[in-house]
């Protein structure tokens, strides 16, 4: 091999090491995926989850898929040959199916029902059909539930994509686009993937060790028929969803650099695919990674080097090729699986093929086509190859910023509850074990939310409900409980303690907490931050040995989230979008929700001339590019209910109405309509 096709192979490398990832950064975000399924696990009652999609797997490049499988917990699945333990006594309190070949497709099975447990869920119990003297459960059926009630929650009408629900966020305003599979475990491994077990590897990939892992994880079933069957309505797809996250986390960097090179290039010749074949998903995803997976088996470790990273992607390609010119893609764990069967035929297979052979002749040119992703692979090698060595060569301190803001937006803005009994366990033991800085902040950042929360909980169910004696201790066990969250992240931590201040009358201590999150600069961690601030952050933090949480506490600041249960902690006037809080809690950004605070205060003291003030500072923050209604609807509504106070109607209806026509997320937990027909109701009647 010449040396300039090894040099031209490291510069790739280096590129996608930048765009992609490096070896840090994709660590912590599979570290990030799997601290945060294990907390949302430790507090499930019916469903655990298993994060997959690109992010599950370290991918950071533009388009990347956040998906997640629920796992029902109270469904057990059978393999036929575990039909003897259908009569065992611990499995008679359990809805109980057992797999049974539907003489189709190697891969795809009925679920014939075994055991029903006493109150079964309504979409389970709708999805069973009969079959002579048997009962089924139906995929279609169980799906169209599933999309049914997400439909309900989100109150927007949802389609399913094969055994995924999509919950778009341009529908339903949840912030991200993410797909949502529901699936059944089974425990023991499936028999028709046996020969995966066996089969023989002359490169020992992947080890024994892991092998084994895999085949104890079992595998799972998710909704979806073989689209060849005249039947796949009734069949369910067997998934081994952990354990191709397991073989990916396996992978060698070069290895990972190029399977995201592979997706790279499909999406962005995912358009012309659409054009050409009527379907831009006719290369998913899921087979790109199985090509790489058989490709990882088939050839010697101590290929896979940085100076042949090109020459690994050209041979997946080459592989990818030899696939559609035979018609033939097996599944990995299933050999027998043709996954090309039925979609990739006849002039379509053609077409492909010789789609595919062009894309192989360009070589090096095929890195610089599609406009998905701009600039494209290959102009970042050209800017390289130009002496522009910063592409690639960044600073320790960038590179340090980048994998802090990564860990700090994902705990502060977490999906799970971290007071819950199971998570505060998980989260002891983390620190209790930790050997790395980000397990540290991850474990003290979530025990002092968990205390927080409990400290507003504390508040609003005990304080309303005890004698003096009694009222009195519960509220300083809430303020002890609420005060170590300051020291992790001050906006969080203050703004609950400005808040208790203000319901126990102490309005001064109230305003001055409020005018620290005000007044103070922080980066405002969430989903789009600005380079100028992300810049400020690398000044302050970076590069001078502070610890995560030194640097959380010195400069960032985060959404306050209300739960219901503490509602009756929080100001009256919000108890209508509390109420609604039917996602778990009520989100609002930091600096708005100081001023409304300090306008309460302000109005309790009677001090007119510094609430209108307030108001006025209120009116003017909601223009804010991130922490304003572009963004969060509930800031029309605090303008509102401040209107309402001084006793503007007009104002307050023309801030309802502009906050139920905003396109922000979760528009489902907006009382914006009920305040307009109280309000419309009082004018009417003449009693404003």
């Amino acid at each position: 091999m010449s040396d300039q096709l090894c040099e031209d192979s490291w510069i790739l490398y280096h590129v996608l090491d930048r765009l992609i990832g490096g070896r840090p950064m994709v660590t912590i975000s599979r570290r990030l995926t799997l601290i945060n399924d294990l907390l949302y696990n430790a507090s499930a009652v019916s469903q655990v989850q298993l994060s997959t999609g690109s992010s599950a797997e370290g991918i950071l490049m533009k388009g990347s898929d956040k998906d997640s499988m629920l796992i029902d917990k109270m469904v057990i699945i059978l393999d036929f040959d575990q039909e003897s333990l259908s009569i065992t006594s611990d499995l008679r309190n359990e809805s109980v199916f057992i797999m049974r070949d539907s003489n189709d497709r190697p891969g795809y099975v009925n679920l014939e029902l075994i055991n029903m447990r006493q109150q079964p869920p309504a979409m389970l119990l709708e999805s069973i059909v009969p079959f002579g003297n048997s009962h089924f459960l139906s995929s279609a059926l169980y799906t169209r539930c599933a999309a049914f009630i997400l439909s309900t929650v989100f109150q927007v009408p949802i389609e399913t994509h094969g055994p995924s629900t999509p919950l778009l966020n341009e529908k339903s305003k949840v912030g991200s686009d993410m797909d949502i599979v529901c699936a059944f475990s089974c425990s023991s491994w499936p028999v028709v993937a046996h020969e995966w077990v066996t089969r023989s590897r002359m490169y020992n990939w992947p080890v024994a060790s892991l092998r084994d892992q895999i085949v104890n994880g079992g595998c799972y079933v998710v909704p979806v028929g073989d689209k060849t069957s005249e039947y796949a309505f009734m069949q369910w797809r067997i998934s081994f969803a952990s354990a191709e996250r397991k073989l990916i986390h396996s992978f060698s960097h070069v290895q990972f650099l190029v399977y995201c090179l592979l997706k790279y290039l499909f999406k962005q010749v995912s358009d012309r695919l659409k054009d050409i074949y009527g379907d831009e998903d006719i290369i998913s995803s899921y087979i790109l990674k199985t090509v790489v997976f058989h490709a990882l088996e088939t050839t010697p470790t101590s290929l896979w080097q940085e100076k042949n990273t090109f020459l690994c992607f050209m041979l997946c390609l080459k592989m990818l090729s030899a696939y559609v010119k035979a018609g033939h893609c097996p599944n990995y764990f299933i050999y027998k699986h043709n996954m090309f069967l039925g979609k990739v035929c006849g002039n379509r297979q053609q077409k492909l093929y010789r789609f595919l052979g062009d894309i192989h002749d360009m070589a090096w040119g095929s890195l610089s086509i599609g406009t998905f992703i701009k600039p494209t692979v290959g102009d970042h090698i050209d800017q390289v190859k130009r002496g522009e060595w910063e592409a690639i060569l960044i600073p320790s301190t960038r590179s340090e910023k980048e994998c802090d803001l990564k860990i700090i937006r994902e705990t502060l803005q977490p999906v799970h509850n971290y007071s819950a009994p199971g998570s505060l366990k998980l989260l002891c033991n983390l620190l209790y074990k930790s050997e790395s800085d980000m397990d540290d902040f991850i474990a003290y950042y979530g025990l002092v939310n968990g205390m927080s929360v409990e400290g507003m909980e504390t508040f609003a169910n005990d304080v309303c409900d005890r004698g003096n004696k009694g009222m009195y201790k519960s509220l300083r066990r809430s303020k002890r409980l609420l005060t170590p969250l300051v020291s992790a992240c001050s906006s969080q931590g203050i703004l609950p303690l400005a808040t208790y201040h203000f319901q126990t009358g102490n309005y001064q201590k109230s305003l001055e907490m409020c005018g620290q999150v005000i007044t103070y600069w922080k980066l405002y961690v969430n989903d789009h931050l600005s380079m100028k601030d992300e810049i400020r952050y690398e000044h302050l933090c970076c590069g001078r040995g502070y610890t995560l949480l030194q640097k959380c506490q010195i400069a960032c600041s985060s959404d306050i989230k209300i739960t219901k249960n503490s509602s009756r902690m929080f100001p009256y006037q919000l108890q209508p979008e509390l109420e609604r809080c039917t996602l778990g809690r009520l989100t609002i950004s930091p600096v708005p929700y100081a001023i409304f605070l300090s306008f309460l205060c302000y109005h309790e003291l009677g001090d007119t001339r510094r609430r209108d003030k307030t108001l006025t500072n209120l009116q003017i923050i909601k223009y804010d590019e991130v922490q304003g209604v572009r963004k969060f609807w509930i800031v029309h509504n605090l303008i509102g209910i401040c209107y309402e106070m001084v006793g503007d109607i007009s104002g307050a209806l023309r801030e309802y109405r502009a906050s139920i026509n905003d396109q922000t997320p979760l528009q489902c937990l907006n009382p914006a309509k009920e305040r307009i027909a109280r309000l419309a109701k009082y004018q009417s009647s003449g009693a404003i």
